[in-house]
């Protein structure tokens, strides 16, 4: 089930309560637990199919490494901010791999300040962020901030209907 959202958006905050009803007994939140749901793409899901993490190697094995995931059968929570994009007919997700997923909108208006506040960016540069084409991660960043392996962002109105668009799951 993926929990998908913009960066900025709250996906830690709906973690934060989904872990705390899902993998406790009383319901109470500590930090600790945050890590039952993992996020995706993620360096150690690649580490057996990938030379060199680039984005290239990444995408060509978004859907083997979620196969892979998903050899135990059991149900699993994953936290994303990248679009359900495709890319060179590379999918980042699929049906067989996807049972639903929680899109977690917030206004744009807010997200701006927040990437502000986060980033240390001015308001303009925020907007900026959040309207232009992104891909963050793996030595990529916006304005020389790291941001781990590669989240394909797109732009904030481009990534809410990448994931609202599909009704399937």
């Amino acid at each position: 089930i993926w929990l998908a959202s913009y960066p900025k958006s709250g996906n830690t905050w709906l973690r934060s309560i989904i872990s705390s009803l899902v993998y406790t007994e009383d319901g109470k939140f500590d930090f600790k637990i945050l890590r039952k749901i993992d996020q995706f793409p993620e360096k150690k899901y690649f580490k057996d199919l990938v030379d060199n993490f680039s984005f290239e190697e990444v995408k060509n094995n978004w859907i083997l490494a979620q196969d892979k995931i998903n050899l135990d059968g059991k149900v699993k929570f994953f936290k994303t901010h990248s679009g359900r994009y495709t890319v060179q007919k590379k999918n980042f997700t699929n049906q067989e791999n996807t049972l639903g997923t929680v899109y977690i909108v917030r206004d744009p208006r807010v997200v701006i300040q927040s990437v502000s506040n986060h980033y240390e960016l001015s308001i303009e540069e925020s907007y900026k962020f959040i309207s232009t084409p992104q891909m963050t991660g793996n030595g990529d960043s916006y304005e020389n901030r790291n941001f781990g392996i590669f989240n394909l962002l797109g732009k904030w109105d481009d990534h809410y209907r990448s994931w609202t668009k599909n009704k399937e799951n």
